[in-house]
């Protein structure tokens, strides 16, 4: 008899823990039901809606907005970082633990829409969403014309500068007419090719002290920091930036044709980095400009590429020791939230009405000596749809409402991010803003990353090229072959197997 209760009870036991379990199914556009008076979906009775996110400011100001327009809809959030995201829901969304709506890199939207976790947007979403946003941007979101994410921003490397620095200091040589009086002027005016850059910054021992310059507020730029109380050096400090990522160095390969899958950046099977259009690219990127680690001078002393992340390049930019740097929008919001504490100090000679673009440019990268304009990354921040949401017709709301202008407002001011928008005008400042047109301007240049899955696979090897160069002393032909081996190797371990 005791037995038998006990069998009983685990039975019980069973059905109970069964029970509460969440119950999630996936999501189809039959689900939906539209208001037409209204212009929204009806929204389903007691729905409550979460999204996932990794900036608690913006998230914030977008419940207050939410809530204002939809008080009977609770809206909350949950940090968690983008990139985390398609791991994170390939576990919670099917276990019905998910956020309804995400916050991706675009490149995460090929798993995620493998992993049958995204939503498809039903034909008039699509041309809704596709009717407001880029088209360069709507086109990361797509697979066989069908629509499983919304852009929200874009972003890419540029030519980042400080003017104070690059007005002290002179020109450089250049085979183009120079109307220049200074280097700021030569590099917004472009009368100088990337390899003259290098050169010229090389020629200079990469430092402040080579320049012979009188650089302003210099003590201020190298004052004592942290606890140890230890002052920055003069080193790597007229260029640094982020050596050891494919995506920073990227656009040194570009000089002579190469695009990584292909022109579209959409075939798998035209990695092709052992060819001669990458071969004569690194070529003219290397010698006295890169070259390996013994024999660099536009990076003396580095011992490897990996010591030159973002600490030793963009960080110290933002602090103002460094003159230029290739980086994304991103390094201008973080030097943003400095400027009223240096406008209070009176650090730089900033003051109160001292405007970030007057200290900080962004420009088009300079072109190759062969005319041809640096080919970057180009990222799009993008929102998804969980298929598993209990709320369709609500979390579609949240996805409408996360593109309108109220909303891509927030994007710019509170995030710092360009919004994917195809009119510009329709966001206030942005037209006006210099160091966003900037970043813009070289945004021309641009191609997505790409969205197949090997894209996933590209990023050590086209990062490696550099590494074996300057840490291993190989040859660029040699490099060049690794870097294919390794390519392979990783598509052979995936279970995929290059063509």
């Amino acid at each position: 008899m005791k037995k038998l209760l006990v069998i009983l009870l685990v039975i019980a036991m069973i059905f109970s823990m069964a029970g509460c379990k969440k119950q999630v199914t996936a999501k189809f556009a039959e689900d939906l039901k539209w208001d037409d008076e209204k212009k929204e979906y009806v929204f389903e009775k007691n729905a409550e809606l979460k999204f996932w996110h990794d900036n608690e400011a913006y998230a914030t100001k977008i419940i207050e907005l939410w809530n204002a327009k939809y008080p009977d809809v609770p809206l909350t959030y949950e940090a968690v970082g983008s990139t985390d995201t398609a791991e994170k829901m390939k576990l919670d969304g099917p276990a019905g633990l998910g956020a309804d709506v995400v916050y991706i890199p675009h490149n995460s939207v090929v798993d995620m829409r493998e992993a049958g976790l995204l939503f498809q947007y039903p034909e008039s979403d699509e041309a809704y969403f596709k009717s407001m946003m880029q088209d360069s941007a709507s086109a990361v979101t797509l697979f066989e014309d069908n629509m499983f994410a919304v852009p929200s921003s874009v972003e890419n490397v540029a030519l980042v500068y400080n003017k104070q620095i690059l007005a002290a200091l002179p020109t450089l040589p250049t085979v183009l007419n120079l109307t220049a009086a200074n280097l700021l002027e030569q590099v917004e005016r472009e009368e100088i090719y990337l390899e003259e850059l290098f050169a010229g910054v090389a020629s200079w021992g990469n430092n402040f002290a080579g320049t012979g310059a009188d650089i302003p507020y210099l003590a201020e730029r190298f004052e004592a920091e942290g606890e140890e109380g230890t002052a920055a050096e003069d080193k790597h400090t007229l260029l640094a930036y982020q050596l050891y990522d494919a995506y920073h160095n990227y656009f040194l390969l570009t000089r002579d044709g190469y695009r990584v899958f292909g022109a579209d950046n959409n075939d798998p099977t035209k990695f092709d980095i052992t060819s001669p259009q990458v071969t004569s690219s690194i070529q003219s990127a290397t010698g006295d400009w890169y070259g390996n680690k013994d024999g660099s001078k536009l990076f003396p002393g580095l011992a490897t590429i990996q010591d030159m992340g973002w600490d030793q390049g963009p960080a110290r930019f933002q602090k103002g020791q460094v003159a230029m740097t290739f980086s994304g929008p991103w390094v201008i919001s973080d030097i943003n939230k400095n400027f009223t504490t240096w406008a209070e100090t009176g650090k730089f000679g900033i003051t109160a009405d001292t405007k970030v673009s007057d200290i900080y440019g962004a420009g088009k990268i300079p072109r190759f000596n062969n005319d041809q304009q640096p080919i970057t990354f180009s990222g799009v921040q993008v929102t998804g749809m969980n298929v598993y949401t209990n709320y369709p017709n609500a979390a579609m709301n949240l996805m409408r409402f996360l593109t309108s202008g109220e909303v891509m407002n927030v994007v710019y001011n509170t995030l710092g991010k360009i919004p994917a928008v195809q009119d510009s005008a329709t966001i206030p400042g942005l037209n006006e803003d210099t160091i966003s047109q900037g970043f813009l301007s070289q945004a021309a240049f641009s191609h997505a990353m790409p969205v197949i899955q090997e894209g996933n696979y590209m990023w050590d090897p086209l990062r490696d090229v550099w590494t074996n160069i300057f840490d291993e002393k190989m040859s660029i032909e040699d490099a060049q072959a690794k870097s294919l081996q390794d390519y392979d190797d990783i598509l052979a371990n995936s279970g995929k197997a290059a063509e």
